[in-house]
């Protein structure tokens, strides 16, 4: 074991051995990327270094076989990547709704999703929800500033990346409070009865749908913590 250990700590004097531990640290840290195109591009660096290492220093046709294998595989598989995100594009606002989604969610539910909700300018003073009464839309900001009041209380502002209405969609139950437009807004509206038809047969949307909604609860819960008066959503 002393030999072995004495032996790896001379390698690290050898310009030839650190290349070859660099190109395993480039494989491991591909591992350790949550975005699959930093992985794919990180494993390509990793394969690309292998080939050089095996090819020039440590001779290993089998592993530069392998290794190129490897790299080809990652770099169609990055092809793949960018032709589905390049016919998967989004204009502004809806770019904006993709972004503030989980990041587990597919970019083609996401587009199914868009396909149901209009893009609409609200003026200030323009009412989203009654305290009371029932709410027929689901509505995203992409841009403004809605403020949440239960009865004579502001509890919540609302901005970019928020939703009106999602506690009603979620339960069914009537607005527990009212949402009044406060700055000129853009924002994406769905209507619900649309929406709870669409995602009843779409597992897929349904769950996009739930983890955006959870993403928006979690991020309002928050908020209400770190701020007084408490706020709540609409």
């Amino acid at each position: 074991m002393t030999s072995l250990l004495d032996e790896l700590l001379r390698g690290l004097s050898d310009p030839v051995i650190l290349f070859g531990h660099f190109t395993y640290f480039l494989l491991i840290a591909s591992m350790l990327m949550r975005r699959m195109v930093t992985l794919r591009i990180l494993a390509v660096a990793s394969g690309l270094a292998k080939i050089v290492y095996r090819a020039f220093f440590v001779l290993d046709p089998v592993s530069v076989l392998w290794e190129t294998i490897f790299v080809l595989v990652n770099v169609v598989q990055l092809l793949i990547i960018w032709y589905y995100e390049y016919h998967h594009r989004f204009d502004e606002e809806h770019q904006h709704f993709a972004d503030n989604m989980p990041d587990t969610v597919d970019r083609s539910a996401i587009k199914r999703l868009l396909d149901l909700a209009d893009l609409e300018r609200l003026e200030p003073g323009k009412t989203l929800t009654n305290e009371g009464e029932a709410v027929p839309q689901l509505v995203y900001i992409a841009d403004g500033i809605v403020k949440v009041e239960h009865g004579d209380r502001v509890v919540a502002i609302c901005g970019p990346g928020d939703y009106i209405g999602e506690l009603s969609f979620l339960s069914g139950n009537a607005a527990s409070a009212t949402a009044t437009v406060v700055k000129p807004t853009r924002a994406l509206v769905f209507d619900q009865a649309k929406l709870t038809a669409a995602i009843g047969n779409d597992a897929q949307l349904r769950r996009t749908l739930e983890s955006a909604l959870n993403k928006n609860l979690a991020g309002k819960l928050t908020r209400s913590n770190d701020q007084a008066p408490i706020n709540q959503p609409a």
